[in-house]
C-alpha cells in the first residue's frame, strides 16, 4: 500500500505530516488507532502533546499512522471527519485541495488558539 503522506520536519513546529502526492478535498487521508488516557493522568510533555479530546473521562493518543504529527493552523488542510468509539480510530480528511509536497495540518481547537495567541 502506497502512503500519501510522510512525517518530516516541519517548519510550523518540531515534525509534521506532508503530502507525498496531491490529495483531492474530501480524500481520506490517514485512520489512525488510538490508545485512551484518563484526562487526570499526568503525562510527560513529550506525550501530553500528542493528545486528542476523546470523551469526558478520556484523551486519546494515536498509536499509529501519522495522526499525532499534524501541526496546528487557524486554517486548516485537513479535519477529522471520524471518531470510532468502539474500535478507537480517528480518521483525518482533506478539507481542501492539497499539493503535493504541502504540510497538512488540522485545527486543534479553541482553548489552544487562545494559547498560542496570548
Amino acid at each position: 500500500m502506497t502512503t500519501i503522506v510522510e512525517v518530516k520536519h516541519s517548519p510550523v513546529h518540531g515534525k509534521g505530516v506532508f503530502a507525498t502526492r496531491n490529495i483531492k478535498k474530501g480524500e481520506v487521508i490517514v485512520e489512525s488507532h488510538m490508545a485512551l488516557v484518563h484526562v487526570n493522568e499526568n503525562l510527560p510533555e513529550a506525550l501530553a502533546t500528542l493528545q486528542f479530546p476523546w470523551t469526558d473521562e478520556y484523551d486519546a493518543i494515536c498509536l499509529s499512522d501519522v495522526g499525532s504529527f499534524f501541526n496546528h493552523n487557524c486554517e486548516p488542510s485537513a479535519e477529522i471527519i471520524n471518531r470510532d468509539f468502539t474500535n478507537l480510530v480517528q480518521t483525518f480528511a482533506a478539507k481542501t485541495d492539497i499539493t503535493k509536497g504541502d504540510e497538512i495540518t488540522i485545527y486543534y481547537n479553541d482553548a489552544f488558539e487562545k494559547f498560542i495567541n496570548e
